[in-house]
């Protein structure tokens, strides 16, 4: 059962009113004594009328209702608070009401406007590459769709991936080639003498692809799949030789599994998707104040208690994820297999362990971590008074390191993640341990921070790997210049690190945010802290603008974010994904000279189509781009 209720919204001066009604029924049911909500947009508790503000965490709040609703008369209540509510996504969602040991799911009229792209019908000879290859000869001839083809590997480097092309045809709506010993021929030769890193050419006879190295290889393979994805929905196509090297080699995409999760299965087979754009490194977002999302042999409480959430559960909802148990844990066969996933696609894989702050879930999930006389009082950005674990105890060291070695034999990749940011002001200052700290060092407690992320960035290099952090990793310089650093408030932060010396992948939030809006509509679902992204905007944007040479070659790529906060399910995160990922996989390849965004917004139309075709629930044109 789903109770509607009525919301009545107004807005002053950035600040709202906001009213709930629930209903008359005219059936009496169990009395309902609480109502529970997510709101990114807190309530002050001398706002509340009709009923009091019992606890807040996050986002989540509970009220203890003044007139308990039964269903035999209407309940109103109401509060205020800072914003304006400018989106359906700013209402409190993952609403229910707590009748004694039962929850009643509440919901308002109007949902969030998603307008998916439906599947057209492909005109003979129609053919879109993206990122546009700056090396085109397109011939004039139509060759008419195989029926089967042969995959030939090189005598060296990588084979190839039928498997990729198997499971993407499979998805089409029309009849795909399948493979053959006597089928159209493919075949790869790698020439480490080669100007480009991949020449791809496609004619009558057959496919080559020369390519210089391995990247080369999974680059030219990519654009390969994608002529051959069309090529059946188009029936025929023309012949081509392209060539192309990369201005980037990270071109990256970033996935938050833990505000909302998702199964391994669907973050496979995105890997299958973006792999088709030349994206090769997948950051993999998975520990948050609301979740943990990696296995431990050693503390297998945070599988038990920090990877859930609920009710009635040690870490409460969040992100509208109501009151039933939410969440989910990768297997280690199920990490391996992603990750080999990713390596068979030329995709290296990015884990993010987010500290010291973003980590509420780990906290209360391994309680020796938390000081009981800590009297700091803080508020993270995302509203949490506790959720940033303690340098100066002997614990957090022993957990980190512990933590570090199960992940490194998880993750083979070069890189690992350690978040560093959003630690709030006032962390750790009413802390004994910090206090002592700073007794014996010499150092003012604000400096914990900066040394905390130099004592992991030498805790990871220990273990082979180099470290990377978001731009508040810098905090007090403490940090080497072998760390990477991701710029995302801004194109200074990261624009700072280069000029320091530091390796930098830009991600500005400006430009590189899916999570935000496409538009300032109010049924276009999103945020809007950073402004809205459109695509053009997405495309619009020059990763090395402002630097000087010596900084310019120290951007090692462009990222693109999607945190999953208002992103409940796989379709919602395609919505917001595309095409706005295309524009940044052409911003991380390099654009054609000369080249215009109706240039790239004409071969968009075509691989969103395609997309389409492949059962992807991108963004409609109509919703606006």
């Amino acid at each position: 059962m789903m109770l509607t209720a009525e919301l009545a919204i107004t807005t002053r001066e950035g600040h709202y009113h906001l009213q709930i009604t629930l209903p008359k029924t005219g059936t009496a049911t169990s009395a309902a004594t609480e109502l529970c909500f997510c709101m990114a947009h807190p309530p002050t508790a001398e706002s509340v009328s009709g009923a009091q503000l019992l606890d807040a965490q996050g986002d989540w709040h509970r009220l203890a209702l003044a007139t308990p609703w039964t269903g035999e008369h209407p309940v109103t209540l109401s509060f205020s608070g800072k914003g304006e509510l400018k989106k359906l996504t700013d209402r409190p969602y993952g609403v229910y009401l707590v009748q004694g040991q039962q929850r009643l799911p509440v919901q308002f009229p109007g949902e969030p406007a998603r307008h998916f792209i439906q599947p057209a019908e492909v005109k003979s000879n129609t053919l879109s590459f993206l990122p546009r290859p700056r090396q085109s000869d397109i011939g004039q001839g139509r060759m008419h769709c195989p029926s089967t083809l042969q995959f030939l590997d090189s005598t060296t480097g990588p084979a190839w991936n039928t498997g990729w092309f198997q499971r993407l045809s499979s998805r089409l709506s029309v009849p795909a080639p399948t493979l053959s010993e006597q089928g159209y021929l493919i075949h790869a030769r790698c020439e480490p003498g080669l100007p480009e890193r991949f020449q791809l050419h496609i004619s009558e006879q057959n496919a080559e692809l020369r390519y210089r190295d391995d990247a080369g290889f999974y680059a030219g393979q990519a654009y390969l799949m994608q002529y051959l994805l069309q090529w059946p929905l188009a029936g025929t196509l023309p012949e081509l030789t392209i060539a192309d090297t990369p201005d980037f080699d990270y071109r990256g995409v970033h996935l938050d599994v833990v505000r909302h999760f998702f199964e391994a299965d669907t973050v496979q087979h995105w890997l299958d998707i973006i792999a088709l754009f030349q994206f090769n490194h997948f950051h993999w977002h998975l520990t948050d104040d609301d979740g943990w999302r990696v296995p431990s042999a050693r503390y297998p409480e945070l599988e038990r208690v920090a990877a859930w959430r609920g009710h009635d559960l040690p870490v409460c909802p969040q992100m509208g994820s109501g009151s039933a148990p939410y969440g989910g844990v990768y297997t280690e066969s199920e990490i391996r297999s992603t990750v080999a996933r990713a390596q068979e696609l030329g995709i290296t894989i990015v884990p993010e362990l987010d500290i010291p702050g973003h980590a509420r879930a780990l906290l209360i999930a391994l309680p020796e971590l938390d000081e009981p006389d800590d009297t700091s009082l803080y508020h993270s950005v995302q509203h949490h008074k506790r959720n940033v674990i303690n340098p100066a105890l002997s614990s957090t060291t022993k957990v980190m390191q512990t933590l570090l070695d199960e992940w490194c034999a998880l993750f083979p990749g070069p890189l690992l993640h350690l978040g560093s940011d959003e630690v709030p002001d006032g962390v750790w200052r009413g802390s004994p341990a910090a206090q002592a700290w700073s007794a014996n060092t010499g150092l003012p407690i604000d400096t914990l921070h900066g040394h905390f992320m130099a004592q992991m960035e030498s805790e990871v290099q220990r273990r082979g790997k180099t470290a990377v952090g978001w731009e508040e990793m810098r905090t007090g310089e403490a940090i080497s210049t072998d760390t990477w650093i991701m710029s995302w408030q801004g194109i200074e932060a990261g624009q700072a690190a280069a000029e320091a010396g530091h390796p930098v992948v830009m991600t500005p939030a400006s430009h590189c945010y899916f999570d935000l809006a496409v538009t300032d509509q109010a049924d276009d679902p999103g945020y809007y802290w950073a402004g809205t992204v459109s695509l053009q905007q997405a495309w619009h944007y020059d990763p090395t603008a402002g630097l000087s040479e010596p900084a310019k070659a120290r951007v090692k790529g462009v990222q693109a974010c999607l945190w999953t906060e208002l992103v409940e399910t796989p379709e919602h995160a395609e919505y917001m994904w595309f095409p706005r990922l295309l524009a940044t996989a052409e911003v991380a390849w390099g654009a054609t000279p000369g080249r215009q965004f109706s240039d790239f917004e004409s071969d968009a139309r075509v691989i969103m189509n395609l997309l389409a075709h492949l059962g992807i629930t991108g963004r409609d044109e109509q919703a606006g781009w």
